[in-house]
């Protein structure tokens, strides 16, 4: 599927079925227990995750991600809402090309640069500027463009001389600074991809945290970030769609979604 140059994701009739178990590998009373879940059509008292089904060769599989239809233009900043289970992240995964589809067509126009886990590379033994080093690496930094990046990224976490410190003897929101930090040195690419908010740690390092993320998503052409925060849509994103069970629920500006989601 070819898109157009102002065009950044185009996503056509996208499913996606995730297998989760193996018949022939389970006991018999795992067999029946999920052939019957498999069969059955409606679970009303369930509001989260995909339908569960049978595919060929005896495996269930959950339909996460059902007929999905979706553009994102240069400039959006769409945020994707939605209850746990409802399939968010696994769209998001989709778009960066982690899954492929079961039917259905994506393409993306750009580079990727998806954020799923901060703490991703995090090796505990690892010094603070040995963790800068690694993630960096991992971001795609050469070895020059890191040693550039180094002081900025010290003096913004705020961490003085535990940075020569072991990563394992941080708390969780030193961790935060740190990898907040990093992520945020990175020159932005054309998708930025985010599965939830990247929070900064504690409310009095927060507003020098978001000028920074708000510097960092300006160098991107648009964002797409998954979330349960409903005042993340209505400050960041100018687009939101709501997923239920993989479906695509609503669709607009996140002040309409929102009002359908959240009656």
């Amino acid at each position: 599927m070819v898109i157009n140059d102002n065009l950044r994701v185009v996503i056509n009739e996208l499913s996606l079925e995730i297998p989760v178990l193996d018949f022939k590998s389970r006991s018999l009373r795992q067999r029946l227990f999920f052939s019957k879940l498999a069969n059955i059509t409606k679970y009303p008292e369930l509001n989260i995750g995909g339908k569960v089904m049978q595919i060929k060769g005896g495996i269930t599989a959950v339909k996460a991600l059902d007929k999905i239809n979706l553009v994102v233009e240069d400039g959006d900043r769409l945020a994707i809402l939605g209850h746990n289970g409802s399939g968010k992240t696994t769209l998001l995964k989709a778009i960066a090309g982690i899954y492929n589809p079961t039917d259905g067509e994506i393409a993306t126009n750009g580079r990727i640069m998806p954020l799923f886990n901060m703490m991703e590379g995090m090796a505990p033994d690892a010094t603070g500027l040995e963790t800068i080093a690694i993630r960096g690496a991992m971001l795609g930094l050469s070895t020059q463009e890191i040693k550039e990046k180094t002081e900025d990224i010290v003096s913004f976490s705020e961490l003085g001389e535990y940075i020569h410190f072991p990563v394992r003897t941080y708390s969780s929101g030193m961790l935060v600074r740190l990898m907040f930090g990093i992520i945020t040195s990175v020159t932005a690419s054309d998708i930025v991809i985010m599965d939830e908010f990247i929070g900064a740690g504690d409310s009095a390092f927060f507003n020098k945290a978001e000028l920074r993320l708000k510097k960092f998503l300006d160098q991107s052409n648009c964002l797409v970030v998954a979330t349960h925060s409903t005042e993340i849509a209505m400050k960041w994103c100018n687009k939101a769609i709501a997923l239920e069970k993989g479906k695509i629920l609503a669709a607009g500006s996140p002040e309409e979604v929102i009002k359908i989601l959240f009656p």
